[in-house]
């Protein structure tokens, strides 16, 4: 059986894909390894993003979808509204909104990169894979639970997908293929689109949700917390997830641990239960540039350092869909995909790395924990008058810093030096 398009992933992207081609009329099958399509049991932060950057585009970083988005909120129904690619999306599940963005000291200075101003949203993803499988399916698309797709292989009139379910290994036909199978998607790597990716290191989270959180931050907040005795690389987060659960995110049981009975934090575990644990590894890489080989076309976390973020991944879905479309009547849909695809992310653009890199730096450069309180204290009377994330405000603010702290000054610069080195070139 030959069918028009063939979806390799069953992920937001991947469904996304399908509603959008099984909508449109298209033959539509989509292969996905997990039993329960809709659950989620990796750590994700399930946030819808309305705002991240500034109009400066200097003091907020992305690095997933920059494309503008809206939420429309109603009653009943909640609508995910994309201007640039023109759809909307109708969402039922629990929406939490987030005002505040702190990131933390260990003595809890604060540094608000968003202070009581609508930033996103927390959303179930489970409930929202849910609702476009049920659209996709609805409008005729095929999908295989329990099946792997193991490579792609184009061919003049089509590609080749081979797959593993339970009635063992097979082969399936379409026209063309998207690429919706995650940041280790075996489409990509089958059809060589990884060789020319650089791998910088892999990534591992665990994640807690928790009942019983009191915190005395502001309601509805994201806070991400900089200890260098438990943790030099600032990679501790914690964010509300639907009811009253809230989400601790690092890399590690242990850091999480620590974090739960640190003298200035332990009253706001005191009375903490977990209930479930989660974790996320990745390869940070740099992203596939041109995003179709053949009669394939990559979307999602397929293509991305780590993560398009799942409005990212349902944008790049529906974009792909149509291009594919365009292609199937004779006209050029490819190139105005790859087009779209490198400006709508921002781990497209030639500063990302280096963003990515002196985060880095700026983690391994701390000494101890009075050193952080000593710049966030710093970084307060900056913060009363501009917003930001501490590493820009510190980058914006160096010969203050140099003034009040020069023996971090120093470190500092060194350690930029040395992850300059670490940037990718172009082509590279």
């Amino acid at each position: 059986m030959k069918y028009d398009l063939i979806v390799a992933g069953g992920g937001p992207g991947g469904l996304m894909a399908a509603k959008t081609a099984a909508e449109d009329g298209l033959k539509v099958i989509v292969i996905e390894r997990k039993k329960n399509i809709t659950e989620i049991n990796r750590t994700c932060c399930q946030i819808f993003y309305i705002r991240k950057k500034s109009p400066t585009k200097k003091r907020f970083l992305s690095d997933g979808y920059i494309e503008p988005v809206a939420v429309e909120h109603g009653f009943d129904t909640t609508k995910f509204v994309f201007p640039g690619p023109g759809f909307s999306l109708e969402h039922k599940g629990p929406l939490k909104p987030y005002y505040n963005w702190i990131d933390l000291s260990p003595s809890k200075h604060r540094i608000y990169s968003r202070r009581d101003a609508l930033w996103g949203f927390f959303f179930q993803k489970e409930v929202f894979l849910a609702e476009l499988l049920d659209s996709a399916q609805k409008a005729g698309a095929e999908v295989w639970p329990q099946t792997i797709a193991m490579g792609a292989e184009n061919t003049p009139d089509g590609v080749k997908v081979s797959v593993r379910g339970k009635p063992g290994e097979q082969t399936l036909v379409a026209s063309k293929v998207i690429a919706a199978d995650g940041r280790e998607s075996s489409i990509a790597e089958s059809l060589s689109l990884n060789k020319k990716r650089q791998v910088f290191a892999p990534v591992k989270l665990v994640g807690y949700e928790l009942e019983g959180v009191e915190t005395d931050l502001p309601p509805f907040s994201w806070a991400n917390f900089c200890i260098p005795s438990i943790n030099s690389l600032m990679v501790i987060f914690m964010g509300q997830l639907a009811g009253d659960i809230t989400q601790l995110i690092s890399g590690s049981e242990e850091i999480l641990q620590k974090v739960m009975t640190h003298p200035n934090f332990v009253p706001w575990f005191r009375h903490a239960r977990v209930v479930k644990k989660t974790a996320f590894a990745a390869n940070v890489r740099t992203p596939i540039r041109e995003p179709v080989e053949g009669n394939v076309v990559v979307v999602g976390d397929a293509g991305a350092p780590v993560e398009t973020w799942i409005q990212g991944a349902v944008a790049s879905a529906y974009m792909a869909v149509k291009a594919i479309e365009k292609e199937l009547n004779g006209q050029k849909g490819y190139p105005q995909y790859i087009d779209w695809w490198q400006k709508a992310f921002y781990f497209n653009k030639p500063d990302y790395f280096r963003w990515v890199v002196k985060q880095f730096a700026l983690g391994n450069t701390w000494s101890d924990d009075e050193e952080v309180d000593d710049i966030y204290n710093i970084l307060q009377e900056v913060n009363k008058k501009i917003e930001g994330w501490p590493q820009i405000l510190i980058d914006e603010n160096l010969e203050l810093i140099k003034e009040r702290k020069p023996e971090f000054y120093e470190r500092l610069q060194m350690a930029y030096e040395v992850a300059e080195q670490m940037i990718p070139k172009e082509g590279s």
